[in-house]
Formats: C-alpha cells, sequence, structure tokens
C-alpha cells in the first residue's frame, strides 16, 4: 500500500520538470492534467483506500483530489514544488473525507459499523486519538510557529501567501514550518504509546513542502 509520504516523491514522468508541469497547469493545459492524472491516481487511490476502508469512498476522493487541483490551479503561482504541494493537497483531502465518514458513521445505524467495507469503531477512536495527539503538539508551539503550521496545513497556503498574512518574510515562514515540524514530530514520539499510530502519524506530518 502506498504512503502519503511516497506520494511526495514522485514526478507525472520522466519527461516534464516540476516547473513546466507547474506552468502548463497555470495555463489550463488538459494534457498537461490528465498526465497528472494517468501517474497520480493508483497512488493517491492507494492512500486513499488505506484511510476511508471504502472503494467507494476512496474512489469518490480521488476523483475530488483531482477537482481540486484544477479548481486551486492558480495557487501554484506560489509553488517551488509542485510533488510536494499536491501531496498536501491529496493528504488534506483525504484527511477531510476521512473526518467525513467519521461524522457519517458516528450519525448512521448502529448496524453499519459491523461491514468490513466501513471504519470500524476501533479506527475511528485510532484516528480521534492520531488528531488529538497532533492538536496537543501543536499547542506546544509557540504562536508563530503554531500560526504558520495551520495556515500551511488546514489552509493549504503557500509560504508566500502566509508570509503576507502574517507580514513576514516567507524564508521566516519556512524556518518557523521546519521548527513545528521537527518539535511536533519528536513530541508524538515521546507521547504516543501505540507503534503503529506513531509511524501513521510521522507520516502525516512529514515536510511535504521541501
Amino acid at each position: 500500500m502506498w504512503t502519503l509520504i511516497e506520494l511526495q516523491s514522485l514526478l507525472p514522468d520522466g519527461k516534464h520538470s516540476e516547473k513546466e508541469i507547474t506552468q502548463r497547469l497555470l495555463d489550463g493545459d488538459e494534457q498537461m492534467f490528465r498526465l497528472v492524472y494517468d501517474q497520480y491516481w493508483k497512488r493517491v487511490y492507494g492512500v486513499a483506500l488505506s484511510f476511508l476502508k471504502s472503494t467507494q469512498l476512496a474512489q469518490d476522493a480521488v476523483q475530488l483530489v483531482f477537482v481540486r487541483l484544477w479548481e486551486k490551479r492558480n495557487k501554484l503561482r506560489d509553488v517551488s514544488h509542485f510533488d510536494a504541494w499536491f501531496a498536501t493537497l491529496a493528504r488534506n483531502t483525504i484527511i477531510n473525507a476521512l473526518e467525513s465518514r467519521a461524522f457519517q458513521l458516528a450519525a448512521g445505524p448502529a448496524d453499519e459499523l459491523t461491514s468490513p467495507d466501513l471504519l470500524t469503531p476501533g479506527y475511528l477512536l485510532e484516528y480521534k486519538s492520531a488528531v488529538a495527539l497532533v492538536d496537543e503538539a501543536v499547542a506546544t508551539l509557540p504562536p508563530q510557529q503554531a500560526a504558520v503550521f495551520r495556515l500551511s496545513r488546514e489552509q493549504e497556503l503557500s509560504y508566500a501567501e502566509i508570509a503576507q498574512q502574517l507580514n513576514i518574510a516567507p524564508a521566516t515562514v519556512k524556518s518557523h514550518m521546519v521548527r513545528a515540524l521537527n518539535t511536533i514530530r519528536e513530541y508524538v514520539r515521546l507521547h504516543s504509546g501505540d507503534a503503529f499510530l506513531t509511524i501513521w502519524l510521522l507520516a502525516s506530518i512529514h515536510e511535504y513542502f521541501f
């Protein structure tokens, strides 16, 4: 099964640089969009399936990832590394789908939880524990680092956009992000008693922006 970390190191093919991919997508090049789709969709699907535990939900998540890619392509103007940006977009879309699915299951009939093709209560508990642990780690960060991390992770802002919003230099944004991620990783290692959960969290907070 492909992981979120493995998503970040892939380019659509060996013939196109990240700069070319970014520019052609910015230009609305549908052929380049198709190339990106053809290269990435299986890996995005694998990640979505590992999180959502449902083939239909994973397929829906894949489609949503690429819809969002097309809709948000103007954000690529401030992106230096397409593969890192796309990995973050895919990750956030899948996690949002997972959160939505968790809400649906919590509100749905009890017998729905027994389906092997859906998230189980145990899995949901693990997920909630993971989210809580990351939130605890973020709460320990200095205010500026926490703000940079949340703007990057939750709002998918580029370094340039974060710099403008916080009135600081892009290089300072990057420095804050590096320090924030290091702190969060160390917090996870120290406070997670579950080896699997630790690995999952460290994968989820991998620095996609570098």
